[in-house]
């Protein structure tokens, strides 16, 4: 599965606003023609839900990394 979350990363940064419509429910031919003409290794079909999966452990990490912030701040 993380080979699968690395290739979605990877295809957003080849392609950022294909993969965004992909992932919010195009089904436009001309967005999946180009997403599978710069990313051939990604599953177009599974494309949002890894590429969602990648933002909420970046939403997740962000938050940890706040709370612990907050942590430090509280001591000094």
């Amino acid at each position: 599965m993380g080979g699968k979350l690395i290739d979605a990363l990877k295809c957003f940064i080849k392609c950022p606003m294909c993969t965004m419509r992909r992932t919010l429910g195009s089904y436009e031919p001309i967005t999946v023609e180009l997403i599978k003409e710069s990313c051939p290794e990604v599953e177009v079909e599974s494309l949002g839900y890894y590429f969602g999966l990648l933002l909420a452990i970046i939403f997740l990490t962000l938050c940890v990394t706040a709370y612990i912030l907050q942590l430090f701040t509280a001591w000094v």
